[in-house]
């Protein structure tokens, strides 16, 4: 019987665990683990001659040439080798993490595993192969890595509604797929009340923070668990060699506000804020040429250092999202001495550490020669420009800078936003650009910032297949590998799918779109009554577009109405896809509504087709709201019920919850939403656009936006447990939504 020989320590208990575990799921046997070598048995051997003596004596004796790999880094070896007539299997890595990698990608490619955000694809045989192989990888990129944020909603997509269990799986999936970085950026944790307990007690656990929308940091569960299950999550990875870099310098943010009492017994002083945001006293940036304030700054660093990290890696957002004056040489000024000020603090008591520089505030609030003056006074030895952005469609990105073939820096893609739940990948800019990265020995990773986490499984396994060996496949190549893996015996119905979905996933893109008018009619009375400059720009002329899709989307529904499987990857991400062609073509037609009303306004043209489009538009809001009423992955109502198995809830959270995920940034695909505010507030929106039919005029929206301020009153106020939630028949509702489509326009 096939063996495990192991060796002492954690990496390896886990690496033994873990060959043991999906040996059995294969082939039905639990294979020993060993310490000594018995003499007789087949043996898988764990670990290199570094930290093996079993290993190193075969080496030395000649009976084993070794491995090819670099000691010290991620690349990793599995190759067989007979010994006194017994068969053996090495595997072994450059270190710790990537002797998981190896022990994955022996299940993966020799017994044809494979491995998804959510789940696992077990092949099953009769026994393990162990002969004839010699497999040795190395990382393109040294940095590999994911996101998480702090915006809350979904369970599915919001890492912060993870419990443990989440976590583990998830840290486990990022090891199967060679990551070795992640960042937790869902929040301030119990960080202030660790780092000052003295002035910051933690609350009481059944309080509601006096804010709305997602400013509302009240937490599900109680700081003080948080910061357990953070520090839990943490060493869990840390177990596994993954890296986690660790926040500084001006964190301040509407994710980390400071706690009122820090303001009420320090009263720091700020830096002012010219822009519109973040002007709040507990959302401003202490102002850090008082050294106080910078030593406060750096006391919340080292208690991160301390609690939860290593001091290795360290991650700045600068002044993020923020001017602090009117003249752009002066904002610039102060924008540059803030990085320095807070990275000579990090530096001088980390002098080893590295920075990782974050590239929002680079991209939206720099200009290209404002980056490389930025470039030419960082420490390319110690720094390292965090892009999470390399995918936009903005003129101001990593290609204008001057960094290419100069400065370290990473290339990511950037899903998001939140109020586009779904399919966005501009794959044709990402593969133009991965190109100069992938020849650029300048670019040290890649990485993914998903505002919503599992959004887009389609996404998600092209970043992981090319942050490994980016473009070793071009696109048509890795679409057929990823339905062939993922969806088995209905591949190929699921590749007629995507090749007539496609257009529509770029249709958007995080860095054009329109996003606060995913059905959100409030806006359709707010820019024709208010704003028409709003209306017109060359973002919200997609008509055209989604018109000449209109045969896609009739194809895809045609499919789907035949595909309903028990398969849950098929299942899910039918529903995904579905949802983001009814997105679509209501994001683009409500648009057209504006534009429509705005003329009426503006010259008196006949708003009939307006009034109809609306109405077609409440009818495919409605048949959105049975589609998700479908898939328990788009009730709020269970994501809520979830967070009580993992720890006791605080009884103010349910209208945080509600409110942090249908504010107008965050308008996502929730059932509940679609069911209780969307359709109802269209409704009133619908009663308005006809009000002001019959009137022959634009009338005032005051009346309309109290009925709707009460619909999303009832709605908050509303516990879940008195929300109906019924089945429908999934082919009735995708002949609807067919039927609708073919009409809308």
């Amino acid at each position: 019987m096939l063996k495990i020989l192991s060796t002492k320590g954690k990496i390896y208990d886990i690496a033994s665990m873990e060959f043991v575990k999906y040996t059995k799921l294969i082939t039905g046997i639990t294979p020993e683990i060993i310490y000594e070598d018995d003499g007789e048995s087949d043996i898988v051997v764990l670990g290199s001659d570094a930290n093996n003596e079993y290993v190193a004596q075969k080496i030395i004796d000649g009976d084993f040439t070794g491995f090819n790999f670099r000691y010290g880094t991620d690349d990793f070896s599995i190759r067989s080798a007979v010994i006194n007539n017994r068969k053996h299997l090495f595997l072994a890595g450059g270190r710790n993490r990537s002797l998981l990698y190896a022990v994955y990608t022996y299940f993966e490619k020799i017994c044809g595993c494979r491995w998804f955000w959510d789940g696992d694809i077990i092949k099953k045989s009769d026994s393990l192969p162990i002969e004839n192989i010699d497999i040795t990888e190395s990382p393109h990129f040294i940095y590999r890595g994911l996101r998480y944020f702090a915006h809350r909603g979904l369970d599915r997509f919001q890492a912060e509604m993870w419990g443990y269990k989440d976590w583990t799986q998830e840290i486990d999936w990022m090891l199967k797929k060679k990551l070795n970085l992640f960042m937790l950026r869902i929040g301030n944790d119990d960080l202030f009340q660790k780092a000052f307990p003295d002035i910051v007690p933690y609350p009481a656990d059944d309080v509601r923070e006096n804010k709305t929308e997602y400013n509302d940091r009240t937490t599900a569960w109680s700081l003080k668990y948080r910061g357990e299950l953070r520090k839990k999550i943490l060493d869990y990875a840390f177990e596994r060699d993954l890296m986690h870099p660790d926040d500084f310098g001006t964190t301040t943010h509407w994710y980390t506000p400071t706690p009122q009492e820090f303001l009420d017994k320090v009263n720091p002083e700020f830096f002012s804020n010219i822009s519109d945001d973040y002007n709040e006293k507990d959302l401003l940036v202490w102002n850090i040429r008082k050294d106080k304030n910078m030593d406060n700054y750096m006391t919340l660093a080292d208690t991160h250092v301390k609690e939860y990290g290593k001091g290795e890696l360290f991650h700045t957002i600068g002044f993020a999202e923020r001017l602090f004056s009117s003249d752009k040489t002066m904002n610039l000024r102060m924008k540059l001495y803030a990085y320095r000020k807070t990275m000579n603090r990090v530096f001088q008591k980390y002098p080893m550490a590295k920075v990782l520089l974050a590239s929002w505030d680079l991209t939206g609030y720099y200009t290209p020669d404002e980056v490389k003056r930025l470039l030419n006074e960082l420490d390319p030895e110690r720094t390292i420009i965090w892009d999470y952005t390399s995918d936009t469609e903005y003129e101001n990105n990593f290609t204008k800078w001057d960094i290419i073939g100069k400065f370290p820096y990473v290339f990511g893609i950037f899903g998001a936003y939140c109020s586009q739940s779904g399919a966005l990948g501009r794959y044709d800019i990402i593969e133009e650009r991965l190109k100069i990265a992938k020849e650029d020995k300048f670019c040290k990773g890649m990485i993914f910032w998903p505002e919503l986490s599992h959004g887009d499984s389609m996404l998600i396994e092209y970043f992981v297949n090319n942050s490994w060996n980016p473009l070793e496949k071009n696109f048509k190549k890795f679409l057929n590998d990823f339905c062939n893996d993922r969806y088995t015996e209905y591949a190929d119905e699921m590749k007629k799918v995507y090749g007539l979905f496609l257009p529509f996933i770029s249709l958007m893109s995080w860095s054009w779109h329109p996003l606060e008018i995913f059905c959100n009619p409030t806006f359709i009375m707010k820019w024709v009554w208010e704003d028409s400059s709003k209306i017109g720009s060359k973002e919200y002329k997609r008509k055209g577009d989604i018109i000449n899709l209109k045969e896609n989307a009739l194809g895809i529904f045609e499919i789907l109405i035949n595909i309903r499987t028990e398969n849950k990857y098929v299942e899910r991400d039918v529903y995904d896809i579905a949802r983001v062609v009814v997105a679509r073509y209501l994001q683009i037609a409500l648009h057209e509504v504006i534009i429509d009303l705005d003329k009426f306004k503006k010259d008196g043209s006949n708003p009939e087709e307006a009034l109809k489009l609306l109405e077609n538009c409440i009818k495919l809001a409605k048949l959105m709201t049975e589609l998700l009423r479908q898939h328990q992955d788009y009730s709020l109502a269970l994501t809520f019920d979830k967070l009580y198995k993992e720890a006791p809830v605080n009884p103010q959270f349910e209208r945080t919850l509600k409110e942090n995920a249908s504010c107008e940034y965050n308008r996502t695909q929730v059932f509940e939403h679609f069911e209780y505010l969307y359709v109802p507030e269209m409704e009133v929106a619908y009663k308005w656009a006809k009000d002001c039919i019959t009137k022959n005029e634009i009338i005032n929206i005051s009346p309309y936006m109290k009925q709707i301020d009460k619909i999303k009153e009832k709605y908050f106020n509303t516990p879940f447990a008195d929300m109906k939630n019924t089945t429908h028949t999934q082919k009735n509702i995708f002949k609807d939504i067919s039927h609708i489509i073919s009409n809308l326009f």
